[in-house]
């Protein structure tokens, strides 16, 4: 395996750690937040913590009033933030997720709350985009909810909109619904605050830009280290086969590197509180050491198709016997050994002063024979039962010494795992797998507002 490809298998691993942040800068996603229907039975999760229960019981009522009237499902839902969508993109994602509405109707109805965005969303089904335009959704939150969550009072604020929601919506259907303003109104809990910016609790002189460089600069400084001990190799190498064992093998320095800029974006991103200058800093450092690796492969490469090994006794380039015919060179074991792929011979000549050199390099394609001690080891695989899914397998492996003199061989077998089942995948919607409202869809109608 070239270190293109191990690069490419450890760059997955760095992706897959931009996932992991610290608690503190997680932002609220949309998987997190229950659906009523599920968890209480309700059409109010207050996931904002901004009603309290006297008011998550009195706009569950209008909710409730409407549908058993008319069939059409209205959801309150509250958040504590949007986690950097917009408060449409949210609506449309979790209105597909919970599937508000009656399936073939698409009768349903969502308001949403954002606490520290402070955003409000009515987000209208297909089927009650005639009833509800957005023109019309938008003076429905103007008139109703707006003027009292500038003042702070979500639930009453709240409480007014989905009722004016809720009685234009039934109006069109012929179905007047007859909610009465509380007496008294209850008292408005006090939001939680905000969560505090990741930047107020870094530590101080902490600097994510300055921090990312150094740890690339120290990658970097790494791999040109590593190229360099492999240049060194390279060069105090004897003969060809040696030299290009090492031109040709991938170096540990490029995992490690890659491994380093994981754990280098992980530690700043979540001390820091950034997250674009680690991960382009990591990502450019590894990538540059890969690339480096492979310049530096090439160029081992280049030399070694001019390369002639110096003669120790006068320094002159000798000739290496090709491979055809240095066969009467060798005995019948060492021939064995090169047949099998364990070793490789050379024989060198020095064209000057007639000296001979003889070298030896391990090779990994048959590994040493336990009788004869010769690297002419052959193993092969034989399936006699196939795994599956619901049982293992069993194959059976056979060693064979391909030396004519020694003729060992020995056969064993071994069960093997079942195979494993590919995860399910979810679909391309976000809509819950079994939905407790009726199976409605949304196409982004309605309107929003800031407060």
């Amino acid at each position: 395996m070239n270190a293109a490809c191990l690069a490419k298998k450890v760059f997955c691993l760095f992706l897959l750690a931009a996932s992991f942040r610290s608690p503190a800068l997680r932002a609220e996603r949309i998987e997190d937040v229950p659906n009523p229907r599920q968890s209480s039975g309700a059409f109010v999760t207050d996931n904002g913590g901004v009603l309290g229960p006297e008011y998550v019981v009195l706009i569950d009522g209008v909710c409730r009033d409407l549908q058993a009237k008319t069939t059409i499902e209205l959801a309150v839902i509250t958040v504590g933030s949007l986690g950097g969508l917009t408060i449409e993109e949210f609506a449309v994602k979790l209105f597909q997720r919970f599937a508000i509405g009656v399936a073939g109707r698409d009768n349903g109805l969502l308001l949403l709350c954002s606490r520290d965005d402070r955003m409000l969303r009515l987000e209208v089904g297909y089927g009650l985009e005639a009833t509800i335009p957005d023109a019309l959704a938008s003076r429905l939150l103007d008139d109703s909810g707006l003027p009292f969550l500038h003042q702070g009072l979500f639930g009453r604020g709240l409480f007014l909109a989905a009722r004016e929601i809720a009685k234009t919506a039934a109006a069109a259907q012929g179905v007047v619904l007859a909610v009465a303003d509380p007496e008294p109104w209850p008292e408005q809990p006090v939001p939680a605050a905000a969560p505090r910016r990741p930047e107020a609790e870094k530590k101080p002189g902490w600097d994510p830009l300055l921090s990312s460089l150094y740890f690339a600069g120290g990658i970097l400084a790494f791999a040109l280290l590593a190229s360099a001990w492999t240049l060194l190799r390279f060069n105090r190498a004897r003969g060809r086969a040696a030299r290009a064992k090492i031109a040709g093998k991938t170096p540990a320095s490029v995992i490690l590197a890659w491994i380093a800029a994981v754990a280098s974006f992980i530690l700043v991103a979540n001390l820091g509180g950034q997250f674009l200058a680690p991960f382009i800093a990591m990502l450019a450092a590894p990538s540059l050491a890969t690339f480096g690796r492979l310049f530096t492969g090439r160029l081992l490469k280049r030399r070694l198709a001019s390369y002639r090994l110096p003669c120790s006794k006068c320094g002159a380039p000798m000739e290496m016997v090709k491979d055809a015919l240095d066969d009467p060179l060798l005995s019948e074991e060492e021939a064995a050994e090169e047949r099998a792929g364990g070793m490789d011979y050379e024989f060198w000549r020095c064209p000057g002063c007639g000296a001979e050199e003889r070298l030896a390099v391990k090779l990994n394609k048959a590994s040493k024979c336990p009788q004869c001690r010769r690297r002419t080891l052959k193993s092969s695989s034989t399936t006699l039962v196939a795994a599956t899914k619901e049982h293992g397998g069993r194959a059976r492996v056979t060693e064979t010494c391909v030396n004519p003199a020694c003729g060992y061989t020995k056969t064993r077998e071994h069960n093997t795992p079942r195979l494993s089942s590919p995860p399910s995948s979810s679909s391309g919607t976000s809509r819950s797998s079994s939905p407790s409202f009726g199976g409605g869809r949304s196409g982004g109608a309605g309107a929003s507002k800031k407060f």
